[in-house]
């Protein structure tokens, strides 16, 4: 079967998929149906141990000069657009609620600008996952293969933490 990321190695797809997992997960916590799901301290709490991991990682793979510089560009970058995000999807909620209050709201113009903010979201996210990947890019083989180690454990952790909470319901 030949699809469009045949061209690519099973090692690179999984790195790309790993780092932008905690991009997408903020993404997700984020948007109106994910802040629903989980609470602000939830939220706090699964961004802090995502950040303590981000952590040992980046002490694990004992970057040089190049490569430690592109880690806090994409770091520091990721840091201020999950900030600029939360900051415009609070001013939105307001605003949503705001027009929706009022009868005879024009729900197709509301959902045209959240539709508008969450493409806006998905190019910053796109920006951020690119940043990741020119650090990426950058490892040497032995630290990429620590980083496929480390994202590997976090996607079997996660397979764990969905299986438990599948009984749940």
């Amino acid at each position: 079967m030949n699809t469009r990321f045949s061209k690519f190695s099973p090692r690179i797809i999984v790195a790309a998929v790993a780092l932008s997992l905690g991009l997408a997960a903020t993404a997700f916590a984020m948007s109106p149906r994910g802040a629903e799901q989980c609470g602000a301290g939830m939220h706090a709490s699964r961004m802090d141990h995502g950040m303590k991991g981000m952590s040992r990682l980046h002490d694990d793979l004992k970057l040089d000069a190049k490569q430690e510089a592109l880690w806090k560009e994409a770091e520091k970058a990721g840091q201020d657009n999950r900030s600029t995000l939360r900051d415009r999807f609070s001013k939105q909620r307001e605003e949503t609620l705001s027009m929706i209050d009022k009868p005879g709201a024009d729900l197709r113009a509301v959902l045209k600008r959240m539709d508008e903010l969450r493409a806006e979201g998905q190019k910053q996210h796109q920006a951020d996952r690119d940043r990741w990947l020119t650090v990426y890019d950058s490892l040497n083989a032995e630290q990429k293969e620590k980083a496929r180690l480390f994202f590997k454990s976090k996607l079997e952790g996660k397979d764990r933490h969905n299986q438990r909470g599948a009984g749940r319901g």
